[in-house]
């Protein structure tokens, strides 16, 4: 009976790590996913529009924002974005 415990103990931690590694890559996906399509709408990495994307997503609410946007919309946004939060 110990050992059939022992074993139930193992599979459920093993569960456990499993399921914590699968929810990191699963952020971690939907994160390049998200920013794959800030390059896709023309922004170029290293630009004023690609950095506000790393502050603006951090909150979900604007992400989702720029998600529903059209594609042909989607920089323009960014762009005034980065002139309210820094004054250009």
């Amino acid at each position: 009976m110990r050992e059939e415990i022992t074993a139930i103990a193992y599979i459920a931690k093993r569960s456990q790590t499993l399921f914590e590694v699968y929810m990191r890559n699963e952020e971690t996906t939907s994160v390049r996913a998200d920013i794959n399509k800030v390059i896709a709408c023309g922004t170029t990495e290293g630009s004023d529009e690609h950095f506000i994307t790393t502050q603006l997503f951090i909150n979900r609410e604007q992400t989702e924002m720029f998600l529903h946007m059209g594609a042909g919309t989607r920089k323009g946004w960014l762009h005034r974005k980065f002139d309210i939060k820094y004054g250009n």
